[in-house]
C-alpha cells in the first residue's frame, strides 16, 4: 500500500513536472487528488467528473469498472480530465513507482490536451458545466418525475454522438436577406388587407371578419413556409442533435436536456478522435521519463506495470499509439522520409539507411500538434509496423455463421483500422431534410462504406428519433441480405437440392411512423447517392500545416 504523505506526494509531483518540462512537454498545471479503489471506480463511471446527473447508465459503468478490476486484474491506475487546470485522480493503493509512472503519464496527457489543435475548441471549465447540467436535470426530475425524464435521457443517449465532429472548426458566413423595396420605404403592406385608393371604400372591400380570416390563413401559410425553409437543407448535415433541438416537437425541458447532451458530446469528441495518439503519447513519455524517475530497485516493477498497460492485443491504443510514435521518431532521426527514401527500391540499402538527420523529436511534436487518429493512422501506420504486428482482416461470413480471416494484405487491414476510427467509430448518418416528400417527415441517409447497420439497433434508434421528431422518420441505407441463388445452373451436381443462398446488397428505405416499420426498395440512383466508397481520411485544415 502507498503510505506517502502529502509532502512526499508534492515532491514527486514537482519532480514529475520538472522532468516533463525538461523533455519539452508543455502541460497546464495539474491538481492531483488521491482516492481509494471504490472512489476511483465511481469517478470513472462519471467519465472523471465529480458530479453528473442521475441515470442508470452510470451505475452500469460503475459495475463494469468494479468487476473488471476484481475479475480480470485490469484496474485503473489514474484518471485525468481535460480541464484548466487539469484534474487528475491517483489511486491510494498505488505503489511509489506506480505513482511516479502515473504522474509523468498524466503530464504527457495534459500536454496533449493543451497543444493538440483538435482540443482547441473544447470548454475547459466543464466541471462547472456538468454540475450545472446535473442541477437542471434534477429540477426536471422533481417537476416531471424521475421515470419520465430518465426515459427521455435514454432516447437522447442513443443518438448522443450523431453530431458533426468538425463543426467547431467550420467558419460560416451569414448574410441577411432583405427586400430592397422594404428598405427604401420602410413600410410593409398589412397582411390580409387589400389596398384601397379611397378610405371610405375600405369598410366595403376589407370587412373586419374577412380580413381576420385572411390574416389567420396567411399566418398559417407563413409558418408552414418557415418550417419548410428551415427543414429543407441545401446539403445533408451530420449534426442530428442540433437539428432536433431546433425543429423537433419537444417540450422546453426536453429541448434543454437535448442541448445539454449535445454540449457534453462535443466536449468528449476530441478525446474519441485522438484515443490512439493520446494514449500512445502518454505511454511513450512515461517510458522515456521513468528511466530517470524510477529508482534503482523500481525498474522491474515499472516494466511489469507497463506490460499490463500495453498488453491485450495489437490494437490496444496504448500499445499501437506508442509503437507509431516510436516509429516516427526513429524514421525522422535516421532520415527515412522524403523523395529519395521513397524512390529507393534497394531493401538492403533501406535497412542500413541512416542520414543522422536527428529530426525525430521535432517531428513527433509537430504531429502531436496537428493530427487526429484518422490522419495519424493513415499517414504513419506503415507496412513495416503492419508486418511487425502480424495483423489480419476478418469478416463474419453469413454462410457459416462464424468469423473468418479474409485478408492478410496491408491495404485491406489498414482500411479496416481506419474504418474503426471514422466518424468516432460509428455509422455516418446525416439529416437530408425535415420535409421529406413535402410532408414534414424526417429523412436520414446512411453514408454506406461497406459496413452495414445492425438492423435491430437501427430500428431501436429510429423509434427514439421519431419520438423526438414527432412525425414519421425515414432512413435510406444499404443492407446485406441473404437471397436464394437466382442461377439454377450453379447446382448441377445435385439439382434436387435447394438453391444455395447468396448475399447481395439491397437499397432500403426504412420507415417508421410510430407504430410499425416498413421497408421500401430504393432505386439504383438512390443507392448510388448514399454510397461512400471513397472516404477521404485527410481532415487536417490546410492552415494548420506549415
Amino acid at each position: 500500500m502507498n503510505s506517502l504523505g502529502v509532502h512526499e506526494l508534492e515532491n514527486l509531483r514537482r519532480e514529475a513536472r520538472r522532468l516533463a518540462e525538461e523533455a519539452g512537454l508543455d502541460p497546464w498545471e495539474v491538481t492531483f487528488g488521491v482516492v481509494d479503489y471504490d472512489q476511483l471506480n465511481e469517478v470513472s463511471a462519471y467519465d472523471g467528473f465529480p458530479l453528473r446527473y442521475r441515470h442508470w447508465q452510470f451505475g452500469m459503468s460503475y459495475d463494469y469498472f468494479r468487476k473488471r478490476g476484481a475479475y480480470s486484474g485490469w484496474w485503473t491506475y489514474e484518471l485525468v480530465l481535460n480541464t484548466h487546470p487539469a484534474l487528475a485522480y491517483l489511486r491510494a493503493s498505488n505503489t511509489v513507482v506506480e505513482t511516479k509512472g502515473v504522474m509523468v503519464h498524466v503530464y504527457a496527457h495534459v500536454d496533449f490536451f493543451k497543444n493538440n489543435r483538435w482540443f482547441s475548441k473544447t470548454n475547459r471549465d466543464m466541471i462547472r458545466v456538468m454540475e450545472n447540467h446535473a442541477e437542471r436535470i434534477e429540477r426536471y426530475m422533481n417537476q416531471y418525475g424521475v421515470d419520465k425524464v430518465e426515459s427521455f435521457i435514454d432516447k437522447v443517449l442513443s443518438v448522443q454522438y450523431n453530431i458533426d465532429p468538425h463543426a467547431p472548426f467550420i467558419k460560416r458566413r451569414w448574410q441577411a436577406k432583405t427586400n430592397p423595396k422594404d428598405e427604401e420605404t420602410g413600410v410593409q403592406p398589412e397582411v390580409g388587407r387589400i389596398p384601397v385608393k379611397r378610405d371610405y371604400m375600405d369598410r366595403y372591400i376589407n370587412p373586419p371578419k374577412w380580413v381576420e380570416e385572411r390574416r389567420t390563413r396567411a399566418y398559417v401559410e407563413m409558418e408552414e413556409k418557415k418550417l419548410r425553409e428551415a427543414t429543407e437543407l441545401e446539403r445533408p448535415q451530420k449534426d442530428l442533435l442540433q437539428f432536433l433541438v431546433k425543429h423537433g416537437r419537444l417540450e422546453d425541458w426536453q429541448r434543454d436536456i437535448l442541448a445539454m447532451a449535445r454540449e457534453e458530446s462535443y466536449y468528449f469528441v476530441p478525446q474519441i478522435q485522438t484515443k490512439v495518439m493520446n494514449e500512445g503519447w502518454a505511454s511513450l513519455w512515461e517510458s522515456k521519463l521513468m528511466s530517470d524517475f524510477a529508482g534503482p530497485n523500481e525498474f522491474l516493477d515499472h516494466a511489469d506495470m507497463m506490460s499490463k498497460v500495453l498488453g491485450g492485443g495489437a490494437l490496444n491504443p496504448y500499445r499501437l499509439g506508442k509503437l507509431i510514435w516510436e516509429n516516427i521518431q526513429e524514421r525522422w532521426d535516421k532520415g527515412r522520409f522524403g523523395r529519395e527514401w521513397e524512390l529507393c527500391k534497394d531493401q538492403e540499402k533501406k535497412t542500413r539507411w541512416d542520414t543522422q538527420a536527428g529530426l525525430g523529436i521535432e517531428k513527433i511534436f509537430e504531429v502531436r500538434r496537428n493530427y487526429n487518429d484518422i490522419t495519424f493512422l493513415d499517414e504513419y501506420f506503415t507496412e513495416d509496423l503492419f508486418e511487425k504486428l502480424n495483423l489480419f482482416a476478418y469478416e463474419h461470413i453469413p454462410e457459416t455463421g462464424a468469423y473468418h480471416i479474409t485478408s492478410r494484405d496491408f491495404e485491406d487491414v489498414k482500411k479496416k483500422i481506419l474504418l474503426r476510427h471514422t466518424n468516432l467509430g460509428k455509422p455516418t448518418i446525416k439529416v437530408a431534410t425535415g420535409n421529406y416528400d413535402n410532408k414534414g417527415e424526417l429523412l436520414l441517409i446512411h453514408e454506406w462504406n461497406g459496413i452495414g447497420l445492425q438492423w435491430e439497433d437501427a430500428k431501436h434508434v429510429l423509434r427514439n428519433i421519431q419520438a423526438m421528431w414527432g412525425r414519421p422518420v425515414n432512413l435510406k441505407t444499404i443492407a446485406l441480405r441473404k437471397v436464394r441463388d437466382p442461377d439454377p445452373t450453379r447446382n448441377r451436381i445435385h439439382p434436387e437440392r435447394p438453391r444455395t443462398a447468396v448475399v447481395e446488397e439491397q437499397g432500403i428505405l426504412l420507415r417508421y411512423e410510430g407504430e410499425a416499420f416498413r421497408e421500401l426498395a430504393l432505386g439504383p440512383e438512390e443507392v448510388a447517392d448514399i454510397r461512400a466508397d471513397d472516404v477521404d481520411y485527410h481532415t487536417i485544415p490546410e492552415e494548420w500545416i506549415g
